[in-house]
Order: structure tokens, then sequence, then C-alpha cells
């Protein structure tokens, strides 16, 4: 799996109904049933929190007119290799482009411009969930490097600096609570270095998780924006005082598509995928085993074991199909289904059941009254969090020279020292990308001079 890892995952997301890249546009999925239903808990999730923040729902234009893309030199030039654009309307050339958007801050920043008068309005903060496009010129991989990404963006607007970096704060949290708690999946969080920074940004940070084959995946972004698009777009209030005073502002947002691909990726094993419970779609799947004179009896046990699970709160579903039990196992365990409840004729008798639990290979039989489906979902997922986290811890290294990091860097997150200069900044970036800025004292493994240490990786 992790030395074949792009097989791997593309394997399960076609076996598994995740999505569909066959579509006649290179870079752009369709995302299927089983995909949406992950991938719509990842987003509720965010929405409800993002909007217990105090975050307003909302739904901006898609078009971009190329004046209001244009009218920030530094951010059009960090996307203008990547903007797709519309020139026509049917038959008739258009008066001015517009950009199918790679990012929102153009689209709502004008907006913000035209909301924001005194003090009294601030702060703005608002969130949309839908997706941006972006010519993507490298190879396209399925969910993780995509000309067509489904994300939510967060942007703020505030009086103060001090609230936008609570803001900041704050945002770090709810991302944290997606990601490390809904997911189950271990991250870094890295200020990113001022030439790879958010276009337009006064600082980024980036949320980055390990894949099995060594290299780090960019899950989620948060950007300080400072007053740079205040300033361009115009965002003025007159504070308590009286003055003019230009707005503070943050933006943000993780990619659905990188999730998803993170927690099959992260989780599964040689069966198939491993689903962390608040995720699934369907939390529990029932085997009848069905013998000739029993099986009335065994399929009516079934289907009152889902009514049970039901009334706990949890979606099971009976698979009473005429698959082999086999061939029954085998497919819900590679798709990750938390729990399988076997019942036969000696399980009516007795009143029980046997189960397995997908991170386990153990299978137990016990008395149906006595078993805690919520207990056993509650248990797996912290299984998988403490998995995931020790094995993300195992795949952290410290080099003390060129050759050391280089040996190291395709097996996860390597810490180096470097002086600061670009002339030992080229090496290091030869055989890695630099994660972060550092803070520590660390030599240099390029001079050898005092400096700081830095994250290096192999990223997609």
């Amino acid at each position: 799996m992790e030395e074949e890892h792009g097989q791997w995952l593309r394997r399960q997301l076609s076996e598994n109904e995740l999505v569909d890249d066959r579509y006649d546009v290179k870079g752009m999925l369709v995302y299927r049933g089983a995909g949406m239903a992950i991938i719509k808990r990842m987003a509720r999730t965010l929405e409800d929190m993002l909007e217990a923040d105090g975050h307003e729902p909302t739904l901006f234009p898609l078009l971009i007119p190329e004046n209001l893309l244009k009218k920030e030199a530094d951010h059009i030039a960090g996307f203008e290799d990547e903007v797709y654009w519309v020139t026509h309307g049917g038959l008739t050339k258009l008066e001015r482009k517009m950009a199918l958007r790679p990012t929102s801050e153009t689209v709502i920043y004008p907006m913000f411009a035209l909301w924001i008068r005194t003090f009294a309005d601030l702060p703005i903060k608002v969130h949309q969930t839908v997706t941006v496009y972006r010519c993507e010129t490298k190879q396209t991989r399925p969910l993780i490097r995509s000309r067509e990404i489904y994300w939510n963006e967060g942007h703020t607007a505030f009086a103060s600096h001090e609230q936008a970096q609570k803001n900041i704060e704050s945002i770090t949290g709810i991302y944290t609570s997606l990601i490390s708690g809904l997911c189950c999946l271990p991250v870094m969080i890295n200020t990113r270095p001022d030439w790879d920074k958010f276009p337009g940004a006064k600082s980024t940070i980036a949320f980055e998780t390990i894949m099995p084959d060594g290299r780090t995946l960019q899950l989620a972004t948060i950007h300080d924006l400072g007053q740079h698009f205040s300033r361009v777009f115009g965002m003025v209030f007159d504070d308590e005082n009286g003055e003019k005073k230009h707005a503070w502002q943050t933006s943000y947002g993780p990619g659905f598509g990188r999730l998803l691909a993170a927690v099959v990726s992260v989780h599964g094993d040689e069966r198939g995928m491993v689903i962390p419970p608040g995720l699934c779609q369907t939390h529990a799947v029932i085997i009848p085993i069905i013998f000739k004179e029993d099986g009335k009896k065994v399929t009516e046990y079934a289907f009152a074991i889902k009514q049970r699970l039901k009334d706990e709160g949890l979606k099971a579903i009976v698979d009473d199909s005429d698959q082999r039990p086999g061939a029954k196992h085998y497919m819900w365990e590679r798709r990750g289904i938390p729990i399988r409840i076997e019942v036969g004729p000696r399980e009516v008798m007795q009143g029980s059941i046997a189960f397995a639990v997908r991170d386990l290979e153990k299978k137990e039989n016990i008395a149906l009254d006595d078993f805690d489906s919520k207990a056993v979902l509650c248990q797996m997922e912290e299984r998988m969090r403490e998995r995931a986290k020790k094995w993300f811890e195992s795949r952290l290294y410290d080099a003390d020279s060129i050759v050391s990091m280089q040996k190291m860097v395709g097996e996860g997150i390597v810490g180096v020292g470097w002086c600061g200069k670009d002339e030992c900044a080229k090496p290091i970036e030869e055989s890695a990308t630099i994660l972060s800025l550092g803070r520590d004292g660390m030599p240099c493994i390029v001079c050898g001079e005092p400096g700081k240490r830095i994250h290096v990786a192999k990223t997609y």
C-alpha cells in the first residue's frame, strides 16, 4: 500500500463508488453517492461550527470580471497561469472577459466595501461552500490535485488587527476539530515562508498530514490578509472617533476532496477503507445467515436489530441479498463499514449477535441486550485517532546534513536547520519543499552557520 499508494487510492475510490475520474475533462471528477455522503458530513459539520462562531452563510457569483481580478497585482500574479476565462456569451464576444473563480477574494471584497460604513458594521464574517476552478498545469490526481475544487471558504473584515488575530485562533480550533476530531487525521500546522504564502496575504498557515507514501498533503489554509485587500477595494469605515480606517481581514478554507483522500489513505489498510464513524453514512451492516428451515425467523431478527440500532441513533442496513456470506463480508469490509453483525439460527435462539469492528480482526459473540453500539463506535474512533497519530509521529525526522535530509525526505516531514540565506535554500529545495519557517535554533545544514529549524517534505 505504501509503495503503490497512488494505485491503491484510485482502486478504493473506484471500487467503493466514491468518485469517477473518467469524465472527459481532465482533473474534473464526478462525485458519486458514497463519496458525497462523506463530504456532506464534513461540510455540514464545518458549516455548523462556523455559524456557531458567528459566520453568515452566503453564496457569491462564480464569474469574476477581468478588471476586478486584476485590481490586485500580487493576487492575480499568483493565479495568472491557472485561470479559466469565459470570453463569449453564446456566439457574442463579451466586452470584458470573465474568470471562473480560482478563489473568491476579488468577488466578495467589492461587496464588503459597499456594506461597510462605520465601526458598527463590523465585524463581517461570511462563509460559502462552493467549487473553484484552477487550470492545474501539473499532473492531476483524483481528489488531490484537481481543476475543479469543492471547498468551504471563509472571509472576514474587522475593525482591528487584534480581532483578526483572534479570528485566526478560532478558525485554527475549528479546523483542528474538523480534521483531527471528526476525520481522525493527525496534522502539523505550519507557517508558510514568504515566497509560498497566499498571494496578497500578510502570512499563511497550513494544515498538513502525511500520506502513506511519505508525501505531505495540505488540507486547509488560513490567511492573515492585513489591510492589503481592504486598501485595494476601499473597505473604509468611520471608527468611534469619526476617523477613516481600513478594515483588517482574514480568509481561509479546507478542500473537501483532499480531506476525503486523506481519510481514505491514512486510515485504510490492505483490506480496503476504514471510515471514521462520524463520517459514515452507514454505521452497521447486518448479515443474516440463512438456512431454509429458519430463514424467516433469522430475517425478522436481523430487521429487529436494525430497528434497535435506528432507535439508538445509528444507521444500519440488512444485507439480505443472494450473495454468499463471504462475498458480503469482503464487500462491506472493503467499504469500511464500522460494525458488521452476523445472525443465524443460533443467535436467534440465544438472543445474541456475532459482530466484528472494522479496525479489529477478531469477531465476538455477545448477548444483544449487552451490545452497546455507541460505545463500540466511540472506542473505534479513539483507536483510529491514536493509531494515525502514532504513525504520523513515526514519520517525523531531524537531519543534520543535506545527505541525511535527502534520505529521509521521501518518508515524511524532516526538521533541518537553515540560516535564511537564499543561496542555502536552493540546495534544500532541490530535494524538498520548505513547509514552514521555524523558531528554534539549529545550525544550517548547508553552510553550518547558526539558523532556525524548518520543516521540509516531499509534497503533492
